[in-house]
């Protein structure tokens, strides 16, 4: 079920791909593997924290180093816990193994060899999984010398390196690189659409992310706050490649209580900047509330394309009626973003999952829409004429306009006296806009200036 109703669904064709290789982070807790990975993909994705146990889940993210592109894979530290956390966090991690084409085991070189370090060495020579020996925390070469004890755990291809200070990381990531093996014939693959996850606590983001990956790829539980981090995770649809990146639940300032949930908020918010759509994750059963409409001012401050997934809609009964008044909330409360659709879904059976998916596809391509001049100047000058605006006396005038810019879509129009802009005309205009050119599921955004002449871009042939 979704709110717009008579959208039709386009897909690609085919594509031949190949899947991107996998690379995957391990040891025990706080050896440096979260700030490994940092230093992987450029900048301070996952959280770091003296806590043992900060990181949950597999995270995954995308590297290209020289030619090749591959998926790392960070991991929750190898525990010997009885926690119910730590026995989901090593089936996390030993499937993350199992599925990894080359393992990174970290190992801490200014504590040395530990007894944990012998059972990890000993689970991934039993997965058969190439591996290479990440000696971490050596700043100097003077300290290369204490790693050598590591060689008692029987893996040769070893590297000394400092993921908090960078030393030898071009290094290893050489390694990585001559570990990785491609079929040039294959046809090289295509950038991944980033979709993000976002709403309060225990609306179902998990659920949704194991649902589709078919697989348990975040742990799920009822304690609210159980994703910590921003989880990045990689998966296929119809032949397509993703990365739907879960988030830890955002709460009210006033609500956040430690350094830990705050460090999860800042998370989600840089999560934000890096995706390319975001899916706002609201229970059918509490509505459209504060945090919603907070998240919501959020999406629309970072000028993302955005799609509102009603989730546990199994749970509700009188469907017709409820989803309704769902729309007819949201229209009511986030009057700001009723361009965005509305779709009714349940992680837990996977009712219309896929259909986030395609939606994702039709509102980023909106996002990227460039109008031809021409079109763009018959949809203004027929705006113009369908309604003139005058104000003290005085007509607003629009002399020039173009678009200038995508991502999200961005026009400026150009005009006789600024103080004559009322928002209820920028809100006309932009109603005209979506009228001829769709654009749902983005933001537009309408710059009004003092009369200039604007430099318009040349026509594709």
């Amino acid at each position: 079920m979704t709110a717009r109703g008579n959208g039709l669904i386009f897909r690609e064709p085919h594509k031949v791909k190949q899947m991107l290789k996998k690379v995957a982070i391990v040891g025990r807790p706080n050896v440096g593997k979260s700030t490994l990975f940092n230093r992987f993909i450029g900048r301070k994705k996952a959280i770091i924290h003296e806590t043992p146990g900060t990181t949950r889940d597999r995270n995954d993210y995308e590297v290209l180093w020289k030619d090749k592109k591959f998926i790392v894979t960070d991991t929750a530290g190898w525990s010997s816990e009885e926690s119910v956390f730590s026995k989901e966090m090593a089936k996390q991690l030993d499937t993350a193994v199992q599925k990894a084409d080359l393992v990174l085991f970290i190992v801490d070189g200014k504590t040395g060899l530990h007894p944990m370090d012998a059972q990890i060495a000993h689970q991934i020579r039993l997965s058969g999984k190439k591996t290479i020996l990440v000696v971490n925390k050596i700043d100097t070469q003077a300290e290369e010398t204490k790693g050598y004890e590591f060689y008692e755990l029987g893996i040769d291809d070893m590297v000394f390196v400092s993921a908090n200070h960078g030393r030898s990381i071009n290094d290893l990531l050489d390694k990585v690189w001559s570990s990785i093996k491609y079929d040039r014939k294959t046809k090289k693959e295509e950038e991944l659409l980033k979709i993000i996850l976002v709403g309060k606590p225990n609306v179902g983001k998990s659920s949704f992310v194991n649902a589709a990956a078919k697989e348990e790829r975040s742990i799920v539980h009822d304690a609210p706050g159980t994703t910590r981090d921003s989880l990045t995770v990689h998966v296929q649809h119809n032949d397509k490649d993703y990365m739907l990146i879960d988030t830890a639940g955002l709460h009210r300032g006033s609500k956040v209580k430690d350094d830990m949930e705050y460090l999860s908020t800042l998370s989600t918010d840089y999560a934000i900047e890096d995706a390319d759509v975001a899916v706002l994750v609201a229970d059918a059963s509490q509505g459209i509330g504060e945090t919603e409409v907070k998240i919501a001012r959020l999406l629309v401050e970072k000028r993302k394309p955005v799609i509102v997934a009603v989730n546990k809609w199994d749970l509700v009964e009188d469907r017709e009626e409820a989803a309704k008044y769902f729309v007819e909330q949201f229209r009511q409360r986030v009057k700001f973003m009723n361009w965005a659709d509305i779709i009714f879904i349940s992680a837990k059976t996977g009712q219309r999952v896929e259909r986030i998916f395609q939606e994702a596809e039709l509102v980023y391509k909106q996002y990227c829409k460039q109008i031809p001049d021409g079109e763009l100047s018959d949809a203004v000058n027929e705006a113009i004429a369908r309604k003139t605006f005058t104000r003290k006396g005085k007509s607003l005038k629009i002399k020039e306009f173009a678009q200038v810019a995508i991502k999200p879509p961005v026009f400026i129009f150009s005009v006789n006296d600024l103080e004559l802009v009322h928002f209820s005309y920028e809100r006309f205009m932009e109603n005209c806009l979506r009228e001829r050119f769709g654009f749902y599921g983005t933001p537009i955004i309408l710059k009004f200036r003092k009369y200039f002449r604007i430099a318009k871009r040349q026509s594709e042939e």
